[in-house]
This record gives structure tokens, sequence and C-alpha cells, in this order.
């Protein structure tokens, strides 16, 4: 995993039916906001997508491949600094292609960043 444990640890992961809760923390210190940007971190959208591919790997213990975007939309600009604690919310659907049908959303209570919805291949 590339960000896992590095850009970001998962506190606590809840899976109830298809839907795995992940409570994550983001480091704020991390070399990324050196260039994206000083003084004024936002958390790069490829990352928040990384994020997402990681924990569907990490649900269901092999490692996902992008197949496909729906739809991917960056709803708030996600600040390190303001907002380390985050909720990462996966719905994931296997297709009888042997493939996961996603709906992701990175929130906290009151900002949802991120909502994408994708396919994914399993091996």
């Amino acid at each position: 995993m590339l960000f896992k444990n590095e850009f970001y640890k998962v506190n606590a992961s809840n899976t109830l039916e298809q839907t795995t809760t992940f409570s994550i923390e983001i480091d704020k210190d991390h070399d990324i906001f050196k260039g994206h940007f000083p003084d004024n971190p936002v958390t790069p959208g490829v990352v928040q997508m990384e994020i997402i591919k990681e924990l569907v790997s990490e649900t269901k213990n092999t490692e996902a491949k992008l197949i496909s975007m729906g739809n991917c939309k960056f709803l708030a600009v996600l600040n390190p600094n303001e907002n380390p604690l985050l909720d990462v919310v996966l719905k994931i659907n296997e297709t009888e292609e042997n493939q996961l049908k996603v709906s992701a959303v990175i929130k906290t209570e009151e900002t949802s960043f991120l909502k994408m919805s994708a396919f994914y291949s399993i091996d």
C-alpha cells in the first residue's frame, strides 16, 4: 500500500453488511503538503482516490485495481490542518463478473469532501 501508515493511518473500522466505515487520520506533516501547498495544505484528489483503493483492497483482503469510474466529485477542499480525522465510507457489492462496484465517501460529520462510484477488479 502506497499511503497507508505513511500518509494516513486507520484508527478504527466497522462493517455492517456491504458497508465498511473507516476512521482515518491524515498526517498533516507529510511531505506531500510541502508542495501541495506550503502554508495552505490541500489533500490532492488523486491521493484521496488512492486511499479509497487501498481501503477497498483491505476490506476484501486482496489487491483491487480500478477498472472504471462512473463519477467522482470533489465537494470541498480537504485541508489536513482543519480536518485530520475523517471517515471513509465504502459500500461494496460484488458483480457476476468478479468485479467490485464501490460507492465511496470521504467525510466528517459536517462536510463531505469526495463522493465517487467506481468498478474495481480483484485478484
